[in-house]
């Protein structure tokens, strides 16, 4: 996670902002001394770098004052030369889902014998199965995820090694790439060009042996639930799929994506929720609070002292009267 992403801020160090640096301001308010508007809780959408100005952008859609806030958000976003499209400036959530995210699958490539020549194939995803820890929660891929893609024919799916646009195998357009969702997962078969000779000779040595694939989550693709040990975990029901990939050596993921996801499911803001993931915490979002609360024992008392508050109890009130 770089540290653009995150751009943690301590909430007195947002009240120190000036108003220019909020996106929205309520009415209602007054000036400090030092021009601030008090209370600080009326100002909204700190957008004073581009971090924040992506979640601004991520969380816009969720706040009742997200429509009134989205001018300077669109303006603070071209400053920083944050790209969006004409959906994505009417929308929050939407610019938010044209993040890329990337999740790689171990050990599921290999060389295969068609009719074309030698393919390289294996499962960019794999269903049901749970990721490893991608910074405070993990991950699961449902059967489902696909299903919308599918349905389109895979269109303009592309296969890329290491994910490079200068590295392209074989498209589904040019039928060079074929995608299946089966019950494993995600099988791919592509057949790359004569040129590619050496990443086929790779996979068949056993150099390149990951494949990852590259994705979007619409509004409403994901769920945040627990699993049995009660960690966080972020379910992906619907993706648009991106490519799929022979990959050298996967990086760690960047979840910045899937923390923004959880911040707009918390309605959260989300440089809380980056740090709590930092910390490993973000289990805190899913404890429950209307149960019995853990109290801490009460300190222990040495014999002797009970022994006194015992003969205390005991004695005649009245002694001490006269």
């Amino acid at each position: 996670m770089t540290a653009e992403a995150r751009a943690p801020m301590a909430t007195a160090s947002i009240n120190d902002l000036p108003d220019s640096a909020f996106a929205y301001i309520e009415p209602g308010g007054s000036k400090d001394s030092s021009g601030k508007t008090t209370p600080r809780s009326l100002r909204h959408f700190p957008i004073h770098d581009a971090a924040h100005v992506r979640n601004a952008l991520a969380r816009a859609s969720q706040s009742p004052f997200g429509a009134k806030a989205m001018p300077k958000i669109r303006a603070a976003a071209k400053k920083f030369g944050i790209h969006m499209s004409d959906s994505e400036n009417g929308s929050g959530r939407q610019a938010w889902a044209n993040e890329v995210e990337r999740r790689f699958t171990p050990g599921a490539c290999e060389v295969r014998a068609g009719e074309g020549g030698h393919m390289i194939g294996g499962y960019g995803a794999v269903f049901g199965k749970l990721s490893r820890n991608l910074g405070g929660f993990v991950e699961l891929v449902a059967d489902t995820a696909f299903n919308q893609t599918r349905s389109l024919g895979w269109p303009n799916i592309v296969c890329r090694f290491n994910h490079d646009s200068n590295m392209i195998l074989g498209t589904t357009g040019g039928r060079t790439l074929h995608l299946q969702a089966d019950n494993v997962g995600l099988d791919y078969q592509v057949v790359p060009p004569q040129a590619r000779g050496d990443i086929v000779e790779l996979v068949e040595r056993g150099d390149i042996q990951f494949s990852s694939f590259a994705f979007r989550v619409p509004p409403g693709g994901d769920e945040w639930t627990t699993t049995d040990q009660n960690y966080p975990l972020r379910t992906l029901h619907e993706v648009q799929l991106v490519d799929v990939a022979p990959v050298l050596d996967p990086a760690y993921p960047d979840a910045t994506a899937g923390l923004r996801s959880l911040a707009l499911a918390m309605d959260a803001p989300f440089d809380d929720v980056a740090d709590l993931a930092a910390h490993d915490e973000l289990r805190k979002f899913f404890q429950r609070t209307d149960g019995p609360q853990w109290k801490p024992p009460p300190p222990k008392v040495k014999a002797a002292d009970a022994m006194m508050r015992l003969m205390e109890k005991r004695r005649d009130p009245f002694i001490s009267q006269g």
